[in-house]
């Protein structure tokens, strides 16, 4: 039975992929003089901002994340919680259901771009880039949670909408699955369980 169930943040509990992509494409129109389609960088979306950066060729990464934290701040009313998020996680924590976060974000970044949307304190516990070395799809950040929270991981169900999602919890040996509404390059991810609205995850941890 699943008693933990731990979530990736954007494309998750948090529609922010506009408002991610149009800084993107501003920063890398200044840093590259190129213009890149929201098709193009959906590969990207779920990766740290600095392996983002790394990974699409732009020099001077430390400062070019500066700037799209600025422009991503700037598109922060473009971001929503998917609907029913919130009810679903105020459902797991009044059955005694142990609820955190494993992010790509930095601790500046979920500040900023999570936390004013005022259900933080529904989360045990929170793992962000700056907390491990390595990041998704390195297991360590999920490894890093356990180790922490001392969850146990066969008991625990990791929730997210990326291919680095489910790598870093199959390589953690956490059960993982797909969060389909904000679900990138779905034909290439491999879930244990598909969810279609956050709902159906109360019947995967018998709450339904």
């Amino acid at each position: 039975m699943i008693q933990a169930v731990i979530f990736d943040v954007d494309g998750t509990l948090l529609n922010s992929d506009q408002a991610i992509i149009l800084a993107l494409q501003q920063v890398l129109r200044e840093e590259k003089k190129m213009e890149y389609t929201s098709e193009e960088l959906i590969p990207v979306l779920g990766m740290t901002s600095e392996n983002c950066f790394t990974f699409l060729g732009v020099s001077d990464v430390k400062r070019v994340v500066e700037k799209l934290t600025l422009y991503v701040k700037r598109n922060n009313h473009m971001m929503i919680l998917y609907p029913g998020i919130e009810e679903l996680l105020k459902k797991l924590v009044g059955k005694g259901i142990h609820t955190g976060v494993v992010t790509s974000k930095t601790r500046e970044e979920f500040k900023v771009d999570f936390m004013p949307h005022g259900i933080s304190e529904l989360f045990s516990h929170i793992i962000c880039a700056d907390d491990t070395s390595r990041h998704k799809p390195d297991p360590d950040p999920l490894l890093k949670y356990v180790e922490q929270t001392k969850i146990n991981p066969t008991t625990t169900l990791y929730v997210g909408d990326t291919v680095y999602d489910q790598k870093c919890a199959n390589w953690a040996q956490i059960d993982f699955a797909l969060a389909m509404w904000g679900a990138k390059q779905p034909e290439r991810t491999m879930a244990k369980y598909r969810l279609n609205l956050p709902n159906d995850l109360l019947r995967i941890v018998g709450l339904e």
